[in-house]
C-alpha cells in the first residue's frame, strides 16, 4: 500500500521538528491511500474462468481454438468487455504468431482501450510497446510481436528479453513465450540459445507448421545442418509447396555442398513463384558454381531488367565478369558500385580484396592490402582476410610479416592447404630450409601423387641444391605431366642447368608447353634485362604484362625498358 498525505498541517510539523532539530513521524491520520497493482497471472480477466485464460497464454494453435470456442457467444450482447478483449487477443495471436493456420472465428467489437490491444496494434505497425504496465503475463509478452510484424532493428531487444524472461518464469509451458524467445534470440545471432526454445515450443505443439520450421532453421544456423536437412525435408513431406521451407532445404543442401539437390529445391521454388529474384540469385550462383556461366548470365540479365541491383547481384555479376569474361577491369567496376553501397558488407569487402590481390589493381583507390586491413578492424579472425594479407606481403618481400601472419594460421582447423604451400615459399625465401623441407616433405609423404605436393618437394630440392634427386623426380614425372605441370618441370629444370643457353632451353621449352607461365617469362626477362637486351628483355616483360595489366609495377617496368630502348 502506497500511503500519500496532503495535510498542510504536516508541513508545519516538518517545520516545527526541523527547528527543535528532532526526527519528524508523520501522522497518517489524513492520508490518502493509493493500491499499487501488482503482477497477477490475469488480474483484468479475473471474471473469465482461469482455464480459458491459460490457454490463451500458453499459445499454440490447438489452445488458442479451445479458448476461443469457450468465448465465443452466439449473441454479441452477452459478451462481458474482457471477454471481448481476451478473444480479439486469441484471434490476433493465431493471425500473427500462425499465419499458415485457418482462423474460423472473428473477435467481436471491442470499445474500451486496453494494454493487450494496444500492444498487437503497436506490434502491427513495428513497435515494441512498453507502456502495457508488465502487470501480467500476455502484457509482458504481447509486444514482442512486434518480432514477427517488424525485420527493423530497434533498441527493445533488451526490454523483449526482461519482459519474455519474466513471462517464462511464470509460464514455462507457453508455446507463445518460448517461440516469441527463440524468434528473439535468432535476431541475436544466438543460434544455439534460439535452437532451446524453438525445441521447447516444439515439444510443446510438435505439430505446427510456423514451429517446426523455425526449429530446422536453428539448427542450421546452429551449424548442424544435416540435422537441419532432415527436419526440413520431413516438413516439406508434410507441406510439398510451401515456398519457405523449399527455400530452407534449398540453403541447406548448399551449406552441405550437395548443389545437385539444392538447384533441385531452387527449380521448384521458382515453379511455384517464378519473380522470386532471391531465388534467381541463387540459382545463377549454382550455376557458376557448376562452371555454367552462359544460363547464369541469362539469369543475372533477366533480374537486372526487372530489379534494382543489390549486393548478391553485383558480387555474382562481378565475379562473372572476373571468372568468365576474365575482364578484371570491368569486375572492378562493379565491386566498386557494391562498395559505395555497401561500405561496410564483409562479402563486398573480401570479394573486393581477393580481386585486387589476384589482379594486382586497385579498387577504388584501395588496394588488397587495405581491404583486408579494413576487414580485419571488423572481424579480427577472418581467415580470407589474413591469407590475402600473406599474399600481398609476399609480392612485397615483406617475408618476415607474412611468415608472422602465416604462421599465425597454421593452427586454425579451417586452414586451407594453401597456407601450407604459401609457408613454404615464405621459408625458402627467408632460408628457412629446415621448415620448409619439414612441411613439404610430409606433404609429399602423404601425397607423393599430388601436384602440389610434388611442386613444393621440387622446389625445396632446388632451394637446398639436391641437383640428382631433383633431376630425378622431373625426369620421373615428366612423361606423364600435363602441359601445365610440364612447364613447372621445365622451368624449376633451369636452375639445374650449368650453363646460360641451357637455361634460356629450359625456359623456353617451358613456354612451349604453357605460354602463360609467368615465372619462366619474367625469369627470361630478368635474364635478357642484365644482359641489357632491353627489347627482348621487354618482348617477355610485355607477355606479363598482358597477364596482369593492372600490375602498377609490371607497368612501371615497362615504362623503363621504353625510355631504354629509346635512348
Amino acid at each position: 500500500m502506497l500511503i500519500l498525505s496532503f495535510s498542510c498541517k504536516s508541513t508545519s510539523k516538518i517545520e516545527d521538528a526541523n527547528s527543535a532539530g528532532e526526527p519528524y513521524v508523520p501522522d497518517t491520520s489524513e492520508a490518502v491511500s493509493i493500491p499499487v497493482p501488482k503482477r497477477t497471472s490475469h488480474s483484468y480477466f479475473a471474471s473469465i474462468k482461469k482455464e480459458t485464460v491459460d490457454l490463451v497464454e500458453t499459445g499454440s494453435p490447438d489452445s488458442l481454438r479451445e479458448a476461443a470456442a469457450a468465448l465465443y457467444k452466439t449473441n454479441d450482447a452477452e459478451y462481458q468487455e474482457n471477454e471481448r478483449v481476451l478473444l480479439a487477443v486469441a484471434v490476433n495471436l493465431m493471425k500473427i504468431v500462425y499465419p499458415s493456420m485457418n482462423v474460423a472465428w472473428e473477435a467481436p467489437e471491442v470499445a474500451s482501450s486496453t494494454p493487450y490491444l494496444g500492444a498487437i496494434d503497436s506490434a502491427r505497425r513495428g513497435i515494441y510497446d512498453s507502456s502495457t504496465g508488465n502487470t501480467d503475463f500476455l502484457t509482458l509478452v504481447l509486444p514482442s510481436l512486434v518480432l514477427l510484424t517488424s525485420d527493423v532493428r530497434s533498441d527493445y531487444y533488451s526490454s523483449a528479453n526482461a519482459a519474455l524472461s519474466t513471462a517464462l518464469e511464470m509460464r514455462p509451458d507457453s508455446v507463445l513465450a518460448n517461440y516469441l524467445m527463440g524468434v528473439l534470440l535468432r535476431r541475436q545471432n544466438r543460434a544455439d540459445d534460439s535452437l532451446s526454445y524453438f525445441s521447447a515450443a516444439f515439444n510443446l505443439a510438435p505439430e505446427n507448421l510456423e514451429i517446426q520450421y523455425a526449429r530446422a532453421d536453428a539448427y542450421r544456423r546452429s551449424g548442424r545442418s544435416n540435422v537441419a536437412l532432415e527436419k526440413s525435408e520431413g516438413l516439406l513431406v508434410q507441406y510439398p509447396q510451401n515456398v519457405p521451407v523449399l527455400e530452407l532445404c534449398a540453403e541447406t543442401a548448399y551449406e552441405l555442398g550437395d548443389k545437385n539437390k539444392a538447384e533441385q529445391y531452387i527449380v521448384q521454388v521458382l515453379q511455384i513463384e517464378p519473380e522470386n529474384a532471391r531465388f534467381v540469385l541463387f540459382r545463377a550462383r549454382i550455376l557458376m558454381d557448376k562452371g555454367d556461366f552462359i544460363k547464369a548470365s541469362a539469369l543475372l540479365d533477366m533480374y537486372a531488367r526487372t530489379n534494382a541491383p543489390n549486393r548478391d547481384y553485383l558480387l555474382l555479376r562481378a565475379r562473372q565478369q572476373r571468372d568468365w569474361n576474365k575482364n578484371t577491369t570491368a569486375a572492378g567496376a562493379t565491386i566498386e558500385q557494391a562498395l559505395s553501397l555497401y561500405p561496410d558488407d564483409l562479402s563486398v569487402l573480401v570479394f573486393a580484396a581477393q580481386l585486387a590481390s589476384s589482379a594486382n589493381m586497385k579498387i577504388g583507390d584501395r588496394d588488397a592490402l587495405t581491404f583486408a586491413n579494413q576487414i580485419l578492424t571488423v572481424d579480427k579472425d577472418s581467415l580470407d582476410a589474413k591469407i590475402i594479407s600473406v599474399s600481398e606481403l609476399m609480392k612485397v618481400g615483406d617475408y618476415n610479416n607474412a611468415y608472422a601472419v602465416n604462421s599465425t594460421l597454421l593452427s586454425r582447423k579451417d586452414c586451407p592447404q594453401s597456407v601450407l604451400y604459401n609457408q613454404v615459399d615464405i621459408c625458402l625465401a627467408l632460408k628457412k630450409n629446415d621448415e620448409a623441407n619439414r612441411i613439404a616433405s610430409n606433404l609429399y609423404a602423404a601425397s607423393p601423387s599430388d601436384e602440389n605436393a610434388q611442386q613444393l618437394h621440387l622446389k625445396v630440392l632446388v632451394a637446398f641444391g639436391r641437383k640428382a634427386e631433383g633431376i630425378r623426380l622431373i625426369d620421373n614425372l615428366l612423361p606423364s605431366a600435363n602441359a601445365r605441370m610440364k612447364s613447372f618441370l621445365l622451368y624449376e629444370r633451369s636452375f639445374f642447368e650449368a650453363d646460360e643457353e641451357a637455361v634460356l632451353n629450359d625456359l623456353r621449352s617451358s613456354l612451349t608447353s604453357n605460354p602463360r607461365n609467368k615465372d619462366a617469362l619474367y625469369r627470361l626477362y630478368e635474364m635478357y634485362y642484365a644482359k641489357k637486351d632491353w627489347r627482348k628483355a621487354q618482348y617477355y616483360l610485355k607477355q606479363v604484362v598482358a597477364l596482369n595489366p593492372t600490375d602498377a609495377a609490371l607497368l612501371k617496368r615497362n615504362a623503363e625498358l621504353d625510355s631504354l630502348i629509346n635512348k
